[in-house]
């Protein structure tokens, strides 16, 4: 029989973890069990910030978001076969609760395990921002803390600003799922955040603290709508996918060439390194460092005929380059043989796909998104705003491939 194993009825408390890391790393930092700060900035040298004034992103309920996020979880995980399918077979988990706490319970098992993140979270638009965690404050107590308004009540000020308030309640909603998210990716794994321009300077900023600047990879630009709406002065057609990796070596996959792209090349030739496009010999042709080593005529070998470079301009590689490539048979003079020269680029030396933009007017639209409700459920206002299927597998085949595991905590 086998022997039962104890299960722990919270989950672990992270700040116990980060502490006995840092013990391990810099034990000399330490007096009776806590950290000695002067002795922490001491070990740290050149690198502690010492000024009064320094650069910092803050708001009011911070300290209360960090402390939700410190405080251990006591739920559990309950299997619902009855409503699974395959339960014993798959290889996706659909997980119902509050998310902040399921990546609390998630935290252990698939630390550093998750190779890609797509969250779709609440653009706080007014009628959207459905998490009220426990420490989200009313807006008298924001006023508070704020310095708007004393103790006993009273203004402190004529205006009272309370727009802040939201922006504020929907950072401390974020601050916690996204450091829990940063710990479940693997060291080169991504994040990708949908948003849009209620809060994407925000979203830019928590991210730059959980994830650190130097780790953003791009904010992308999805074209959403096929026309503006008509009731703003400008409309906007699109929204934002923010990108950002666990370290500054994330592994990001290239586009894949469509059929198109691949058909642009021919062996015009039946050359052995197979199909090829023509492409420029010429180098800074739009300006530029001029070599003059790189400035001489190429000759034809069919017709005798010298081509020199356009002006301003130099050729791309060194005159025994170029004579090597005309050897090799990958230097092209056009369907007559007589026309200026050109570089075959031949398909089996490009790299396997195309750079990614950040522009992506190339995948489906909103209302794909509507039209695959209707499918689905029969109704197009079952989910509001519904991420098209076609936008999530771009955004998954950029990140991932095979058996990585893939995570959405917000079930977009």
């Amino acid at each position: 029989m086998a022997k039962k194993q104890p299960v722990k009825k919270q989950t672990p408390s992270i700040t116990d973890e980060q502490l006995a890391e840092l013990r391990d790393i810099m034990p000399q930092a330490f007096t009776e069990g806590k950290i000695d700060f002067d002795k922490l900035r001491a070990s740290l040298g050149d690198f502690a910030e010492e000024r009064p004034e320094r650069y910092s992103f803050t708001w009011a309920g911070k300290r209360d978001a960090i402390r939700i996020l410190q405080t251990p979880s006591r739920a559990t995980l309950t299997p619902a076969r009855k409503e699974s399918v395959e339960f014993n077979k798959t290889q996706n988990i659909f997980i119902e609760g509050d998310n902040l706490e399921v990546l609390k319970l998630l935290y252990k098992p698939y630390f550093g395990q998750v190779k890609m993140i797509y969250i779709d979270p609440p653009y706080n638009t007014g009628n959207d921002f459905v998490y009220p965690d426990n420490f989200a404050d009313p807006l008298d107590t924001y006023l508070k803390m704020t310095g708007q308004k004393d103790s006993e009540g009273n203004l402190l000020t004529s205006n009272a600003e309370t727009s802040g308030r939201y922006h504020s309640a929907w950072l401390s909603m974020m601050y916690p799922r996204l450091l829990l998210a940063r710990q479940l990716l693997q060291d080169d794994g991504v994040i990708f955040i949908s948003i849009d321009d209620n809060e994407v300077t925000n979203l830019r900023r928590v991210c730059d603290e959980i994830f650190g600047e130097s780790n953003f990879i791009s904010q992308i630009i999805w074209k959403k709508r096929s026309t503006p709406p008509n009731d703003q002065i400008i409309g906007a057609q699109h929204e934002y996918i923010v990108v950002y990796g666990k370290s500054e070596e994330p592994s990001i996959f290239l586009r894949q060439r469509n059929s198109e792209q691949i058909g642009r090349y021919k062996n015009l030739d039946d050359h052995p390194k197979g199909p090829w496009v023509p492409g420029d010999l010429m180098a800074n042709v739009k300006g530029g460092r001029y070599v003059a080593s790189l400035y001489f005529p190429i000759t034809n070998p069919r017709t005798g005929q010298q081509h020199f470079p356009g002006k301003d301009g130099n050729w791309r590689f060194n005159k025994q380059k170029i004579e090597q490539l005309i050897k090799n048979n990958e230097i092209y003079f056009g369907e007559d043989g007589k026309s200026r020269p050109k570089l075959k680029r031949f398909l089996s030396d490009v790299k396997e796909g195309i750079t990614w933009t950040t522009i992506w007017d190339f995948v489906p639209l909103n209302t794909d998104g509507s039209k695959e409700m209707v499918d689905i459920f029969g109704s197009a206002t079952t989910f509001e705003n519904p991420k098209p299927s076609g936008l999530i597998k771009y955004i998954v085949k950029l990140a991932s491939k095979g058996e990585d595991i893939v995570l959405d905590f917000f079930a977009g």
